[in-house]
């Protein structure tokens, strides 16, 4: 048997079969039963790679979300025997490992705030109940943080990844628990605004707890399974100048549930895989070719005043070819969406979550067939109003090269009114 628990086709059947005994309504007593000695034996590798091939085959989230968490809730037991821990060797994972250690403290920290509002404060309204408010409302706003967390793992780690692991698609449902947990966030700030905004605050309580619960169960499920797949696995591939390429690329980011003095074990004045100024080399699989200016009909630009010159513009643009693939993106320091070097050779399709993709390649398609050349949109953003416009970007004889996304905050561009000339 132990030929068979190190056979890797034999070890990803029996996943496979595992997962999908749980897609199809099997019990977990069942399944306990069937795949016994793979469970004791569970490997990060085995829940990476068994998650891949159901997202490879399109299984839909909304029933793969639970059927992971059924197999999770199973393999747990040999999956925390190998979890990455912090001061695991990566300078890198071991930044997200110490997020991650915040994050939970902050939830331990919350659930007293609850209970303010429900078992202890049973009846409590007016003056109790706005004080409890209080207290999670100020709560909520460090939880807030969680999105740097998110963003370096969606434009720095998750690319990385997919250019090295070939059965890198667990990292499409990670992403959707994510954008489940963002959605979490702003409903339980509905939710205390509403309660807020009552002449003597007697808020509703099943709600809230039904909120603060999924919000609870999505946060602890994306640390568990960052600590217990998705680091281990990247451990054994990554170096220490790959490591300390996403580091430096990471600062930019800035940190989340660290204070000055824990941030600072990951700020060293080097970085390996850092330029002389510590700015981060491309952790992407390839490199773009060096840029000599641009040479046009109206005119030339050397290179440095065309990197000032995006960089000045007030768009933020990115540039995907006509194989979907990223190569460009302009380098503003006041960028609406982050972006990292990471990016440049990733597949488009790669970059957006799943409840956004399909309208993304839907737009792709309709610019490659010539139905399309342009598409807008327009979102409100903390308080901003951006425009998100997609443009197809042809050759003289019509030929496709590919998509431009131009994005801008005109927020004060609407406010405008009346007129300012420059001869006053």
């Amino acid at each position: 048997m132990a030929e068979a628990l190190n056979d890797a086709a034999a070890r990803a059947a029996a996943f496979n079969g595992l997962l999908s005994a749980l897609l199809a309504g099997g019990s977990s007593k069942d399944s306990l039963e069937r795949y016994r000695l793979y469970i004791d034996d569970a490997r990060p590798e085995d829940l990476v790679e068994a998650v891949d091939a159901a997202v490879a085959r399109d299984e839909g989230f909304d029933s793969l979300k639970p059927a992971v968490s059924k197999l999770i809730n199973l393999i747990y037991p040999s999956l925390s025997r190998r979890r990455y821990a912090l001061s695991g060797g990566n300078a890198f994972l071991d930044s997200l490992a110490a997020e991650n250690a915040g994050l939970s403290a902050l939830l331990a920290r919350g659930k007293p705030l609850i209970q303010a509002l429900n078992g202890k404060a049973a009846g409590v309204a007016g003056a109790a109940a706005a004080s409890a408010l209080d207290a999670l409302e100020a709560w909520l706003a460090e939880l807030g943080a969680v999105e740097i967390h998110y963003r370096k793992k969606e434009n720095l780690l998750f690319p990385w990844f997919e250019a090295r692991y070939p059965e890198y698609r667990c990292v499409r449902l990670m992403w959707d628990i994510q954008d489940d947990a963002r959605r979490g966030l702003k409903e339980l700030a509905s939710w205390l605004a509403a309660a807020r905004a009552m002449p003597k605050p007697d808020p509703e309580l099943a709600a809230f707890n039904a909120i603060a619960g999924r919000l609870y169960f999505d946060l602890n499920a994306n640390i568990t399974r960052e600590e217990c797949a998705l680091f281990p696995v990247m451990a054994r591939l990554m170096d220490e100048a790959d490591s300390g390429a996403l580091l430096a690329q990471g600062r930019d980011y800035g940190w989340a549930f660290m204070d000055a003095q824990g941030a600072a074990r990951f700020c060293p004045a080097a970085v390996p895989g850092s330029d002389a100024l510590g700015g981060a080399m491309l952790g992407a699989a390839e490199t773009p070719p060096s840029i000599g200016g641009f040479i046009g009909r109206t005119g030339a630009l050397p290179p440095e005043v065309l990197g000032a010159l995006f960089a000045a513009l007030p768009v933020d643009m990115t540039y995907v070819d006509a194989e979907d693939r990223v190569r460009w993106f302009s380098d503003s320091p006041h960028r609406i969406f982050p972006r990292s070097p990471a990016i440049i050779g990733r597949d488009v399709h790669n970059c957006h979550p799943g409840a956004s993709v399909g309208r993304v390649l839907a737009i792709l398609e309709a610019f490659k067939s010539g139905a399309k050349d342009k598409e807008s949109f327009w979102i409100n953003m903390g308080g901003r109003f951006i425009s998100i416009e997609y443009f197809a970007l042809r050759a003289p004889d019509g030929r496709y090269l590919g998509t431009l996304e131009a994005s801008q905050d005109l927020s004060e561009k609407r406010a405008l009114s009346g007129e300012k000339r420059l001869a006053t």
